[in-house]
């Protein structure tokens, strides 16, 4: 477990950088341009390629390579597993640069598949059409930065991989402040977009070679790895991308509201997954390594513990963190966007889908870590199916729901789709594995709930001195939100240890390992 909150403690350093640049960056783009029908179209084109990205590359391609990889290691050795990378590289760039061009070819197709409310407006269509034409190269770029990312994890090294997302960002902001170069202004973003997938490439090439691991072209869909790998990777691609579908499914309902939603939607989406993305994603991704070794060594006990520490500290970080969005919703809004173009309406709005978007926080990260104890197992079909389910469920709740709240009622169905698919994977699981832990988890997240519930009505009745309709133009707005924020975790951490946690204390030890390493380092 130790090992895996310093992995963890890794990953989520750098991502918190990115996650902050990200907000920096949505502050840039929502200064400049607002929340009009320019930015919903940037939004929509920008979905368009890192969906395809969540398919073909980043997400469902490392959570299958990853489990392979290993076992073809511990079966064949060092040079089998580096004939499997060299045939998977050669064979997902050949196939995702196929989709690149045809994507780029029928864009305007794909525009109207995610947005079709865009065609009641041809200059909007047009504008969305010419972005995601743009931008489409980025998924070739990112799909050979995901394979990257794979082997660098694989083998231990997960500072360069989670590195790589804060160059996306500081490209796009670069960009952003040269828009009357280009015509129209918002091709800056994708021009940046574009420069970002370049230099996130070119960061893993050192650490690769560092390890002596240069992939070579070579076309072998006959080894046992590559085999077994592609029979994973197409449940694998659903499973992981499910609740990418479930957002572009929302998209496609908020194309026909008003302009201005799906930028609302987004920016809601963006606050939810800071937190999902610093800590919570940061642990599953340190956990599958581990718990791909224990599956191939057919470690059951030992993967089983592996499984319920790691979602254990995933609740500890997420239940408090959905309070807290919940609790400070219009205070976050108002002092990262409301200034520019952005304006108080929009930010009312915005905040009213980050409530409902809130209690999904919890779910997607169970979701996110469930999946991947089933692909350590080479099992990508359960979650397949039940990800198909929550699917179904976002999709007729955000139809139910549209006319009565807009964008919140959209949210709020993601928000249940995804708890249903965190309680059917828990359940599938426990079938699978037999006990895994779950009444122990329940007093510890009851534990987590109680701390986070107080903590949650303490910063809310400091939030009700700021007047939010002034957004960050009244300093004291930003310093009690700041001190909201950290007057929050250090009362939740009190409270945890008070009410006997002692999830606090596991992460220290893992750091003070961490930098006990770092010393022992030549």
């Amino acid at each position: 477990m130790h090992r895996i909150a310093r992995r963890a403690g890794v990953v989520a350093s750098f991502t918190m950088g990115s996650r902050i640049l990200g907000a920096i960056r949505d502050m840039v783009v929502f200064h400049a341009f607002g929340a009009t029908a320019a930015t919903d179209a940037f939004f929509v084109a920008f979905t368009i390629p890192n969906v395809f990205r969540r398919l073909v590359g980043e997400g469902a391609l490392a959570a299958a390579f990853v489990p392979v990889y290993l076992e073809t290691r511990q079966r064949e050795g060092p040079q089998g597993a580096r004939s499997l990378a060299d045939a998977t590289f050669t064979a997902t760039l050949l196939a995702v640069g196929a989709i690149t061009a045809l994507g780029a070819l029928f864009a305007g197709g794909l525009v109207l598949l995610f947005a079709a409310g865009f065609a009641k407006d041809p200059a909007q269509l047009a504008l969305a059409t010419l972005l995601t034409r743009a931008m489409f190269p980025y998924l070739l770029l990112i799909s050979g930065v995901a394979l990257c990312m794979g082997l660098l994890n694989a083998n231990g090294h997960f500072a360069a991989p989670a590195a790589a997302p804060m160059l996306l960002n500081l490209a796009i902001i670069g960009l952003a402040y040269f828009s009357e170069w280009f015509s129209p202004p918002v091709l800056s973003l994708a021009v940046g977009v574009l420069v970002g997938g370049v230099a996130q490439l070119a960061l893993q090439l050192p650490a690769l070679l560092r390890l002596g691991i240069t992939p070579r072209p070579t076309l072998r869909l006959d080894l046992p790895g590559t085999r077994k790998l592609l029979r994973l990777l197409g449940p694998a691609v659903f499973g992981l991308a499910v609740y990418q579908i479930n957002i572009i499914v929302l998209r496609q309902l908020a194309s026909f509201l008003p302009a201005g939603h799906i930028s609302y939607l987004y920016n809601a989406d963006r606050l939810m997954e800071l937190t999902l993305g610093v800590f919570a994603i940061s642990i599953a991704t340190a956990a599958l390594p581990s718990l791909s070794q224990q599956a191939a060594a057919a470690d059951r006990g030992a993967l089983v513990g592996t499984f319920a520490e790691s979602l254990r500290l995933t609740n500890f970080i997420t239940v408090p963190a959905a309070v807290g969005l919940v609790a400070l919703a219009t205070p976050i809004v108002s002092v990262l966007y409301l200034h520019g173009r952005f304006t108080p309406p929009d930010a009312e709005v915005t905040a009213r889908a980050l409530i409902a978007f809130a209690p999904g926080l919890v779910a997607i990260a169970i979701v996110r870590l469930v999946a991947q104890t089933f692909y350590a197992l080479s099992d990508t079909r359960t979650p397949a199916l039940i990800a198909g389910a929550a699917l179904v469920v976002n999709a007729g709740l955000g139809v139910a729901l549209l006319g009565r709240f807009d964008s919140a009622g959209l949210a709020a169905a993601l928000s249940i789709a995804t708890g249903a698919q965190a309680l059917l994977l828990l359940g599938a699981l426990r079938r699978k594995l037999g006990a895994i832990g779950l009444r122990p988890l329940a007093l510890a997240t009851l534990r987590h709930l109680t701390a986070a519930g107080a903590m949650g009505a303490a910063v809310a009745a400091l939030a009700r001195l700021g007047d939010w309709q002034q957004g960050p133009a009244l300093p004291r707005n930003v310093l009690l939100l700041v001190a909201a924020v950290v007057g929050g975790v250090a009362l939740y951490g009190l409270l945890v240890v008070a009410l006997k946690g002692d999830e606090l204390r596991l992460l220290r030890e893992a750091w003070r390992e961490r930098g006990r390493s770092k010393m022992a380092m030549p």
